[in-house]
């Protein structure tokens, strides 16, 4: 599913009148004419529309008009100077007018089962106007006040909601459902905006935008588009031609990370699963991990060269430990190291700030796929958490153009950055997953989907999505307590659940 940034959404704006020549009017009587649809299925008769004087207004006073027209009980009532208004907007004021639509008072909200939020839309970029909060802070009181639940509706986005970041006002209204008018917003699928959107509806301008804009370059990653990353196997298939992965980790007291990472990989498909670790490790290791995976061990960068020469992927980093031995290493084979990489948790951690590891990740023909969570990136970046969950999506773009890997940001949602620009943002997962080991189960996805032939940048698109679906098959069953070795055995059942959704 493709999704906008709020200049996208400008552009395709602009475009619709100056390429086609398309009164922009049209596009807000599709818009208005979509809310009115998705309004007139729900289980409602009376309907109070906010109003907003921008091109958001004008979108909501048009599903008004619809709505009127389909016989339901409508009251639209406006926020700010009309007289300020959009030209669009004003016009579909003084027709609202005539039809008596138009209400000077918030008396008839409480006696609605349907409020629909068409103040601002996409207009907001930071906090919201202290007389707009107040006059949100008093439609929250009534909505407290009614005996029932109203319907709650926002159109395109919830008035508060940074389009571009997720980031919410206080005073923000939280829908039940958002219709967005041309494509999902960025900000909508990420926290906390995904939390004030409720069921998100998309409905159309009435043209076909994607020939305005380049295709991709955010998406969203959903059952039907990961149905299509999926590795094809010919009926011939064996443990050669699917792929030989090595977990590179362990130390003292950390066995479970690499175990885990290397038994999803297992679960995920790979041919062959090796699972080398330091030699003093081995012992308890092998008495740990499943009899399908092989083990080996390393005491010298030889070791470590032997186990890794000529495998179709490596994941490094599960459980290795932080002490100096265990950054040398890392540091040592990362520069020399021209094969499918993944680096993750201790593995990360050994790279300190990426800028040290000068044009390492630049030079490489096949790009490295670095995991982190927000902790690991921040150490990675230098900045702060904080910033970083302020705009996931455009710093993840930016770190994957600039150093040419595929970045794998973890967290609610994960995205996805690739080299060439492109984020994909990840649509499986829940609150369940956030136990230890996760992570590592993770990694031994990733890498075997990898080994199984994917580029990089599909086994991470692909893996993240596979992950967090089976997580959410677990979530079914119980909302947390999962553990991620649960997850790694549920891979095979989410695989085969993709494999056989209808097209």
């Amino acid at each position: 599913m493709r999704v906008w940034s709020k200049s996208e959404a400008q552009y395709v704006d602009h475009c619709i009148q100056e390429d086609l020549g398309m009164p922009l009017g049209y596009a807000m009587e599709n818009a208005g004419h979509g809310v009115a649809d998705v309004i007139s299925e729900a289980d409602v008769q009376s309907i109070f529309i906010i109003c907003g004087t921008g091109n958001n207004g004008g979108d909501g006073m048009v599903a008004a008009r619809h709505l009127k027209a389909l016989g339901k009980e409508v009251f639209v009532y406006i926020i700010g100077d009309i007289d300020k208004g959009t030209s669009l907007c004003q016009e579909q004021f003084a027709i609202c007018q005539k039809l008596e639509l138009i209400t000077d008072s918030l008396d008839m909200l409480p006696t609605c089962d349907c409020i629909v939020d068409a103040i601002a839309g996409t207009g907001v970029v930071g906090d919201l106007r202290d007389d707009l909060r107040q006059e949100l802070d008093v439609i929250q009181t009534h909505i407290q006040k009614m005996t029932y639940e109203p319907l709650v509706v926002a159109i395109d986005v919830p008035t508060g909601l940074v389009a571009d970041t997720g980031a919410v006002d206080p005073a923000t209204l939280a829908a039940d459902v958002t219709v967005t008018l041309g494509a999902v917003k960025q900000g909508m699928l990420l926290y906390p905006g995904r939390s004030y959107c409720g069921t998100i509806v998309e409905k159309g301008l009435g043209v076909s935008w994607d020939m305005f804009i380049e295709p991709s370059r955010t998406m969203y990653v959903t059952t039907e588009f990961a149905k299509k990353l999926l590795p094809q196997r010919i009926p011939t298939a064996h443990k050669g031609t699917n792929g030989h992965v090595v977990i590179l980790g362990g130390s003292e007291g950390m066995y479970g990370a690499p175990v885990m990472a290397a038994e999803a990989a297992v679960y995920s498909g790979a041919g062959k699963v090796t699972l080398a670790v330091p030699t003093s490790c081995l012992d308890i290791v092998t008495q740990k991990v499943m009899p399908e995976v092989m083990t080996g061990s390393f005491g010298n960068m030889l070791h470590v060269r032997m186990h890794t020469v000529d495998k179709d992927a490596v994941a490094i980093g599960p459980g290795l430990g932080r002490n100096q031995e265990a950054k040398e290493m890392v540091r040592n084979f990362v520069n020399t190291f021209e094969g499918p990489l993944v680096i993750d948790a201790d593995g990360l951690f050994a790279l300190g700030r990426i800028e040290t590891m000068g044009t390492t990740f630049i030079d490489r023909e096949r790009p490295a796929v670095l995991t982190p969570h927000p902790g690991e990136f921040a150490a990675l970046t230098g900045m702060t958490i904080a910033d970083i969950e302020a705009s996931r999506v455009e710093v993840a773009r930016e770190f994957a153009t600039k150093h040419n890997v595929v970045l794998v940001l973890k967290g609610a949602p994960t995205v996805v950055a690739l080299p060439g620009g492109h984020v994909y943002i990840n649509g499986s997962g829940n609150e369940g997953m956030g136990t230890g080991g996760m992570g590592d189960v993770l990694t031994g996805i990733i890498s075997a989907l990898i080994g199984q032939g994917l580029p990089e940048s599909r086994a991470a698109v692909l893996g993240v999505f596979l992950h967090g679906n089976a997580a959410d098959r677990l979530h079914e069953v119980k909302p947390f307590g999962f553990t991620p070795s649960e997850v790694a055995r549920e891979i095979g059942t989410s695989i085969q659940a993709l494999m056989t959704e209808e097209e």
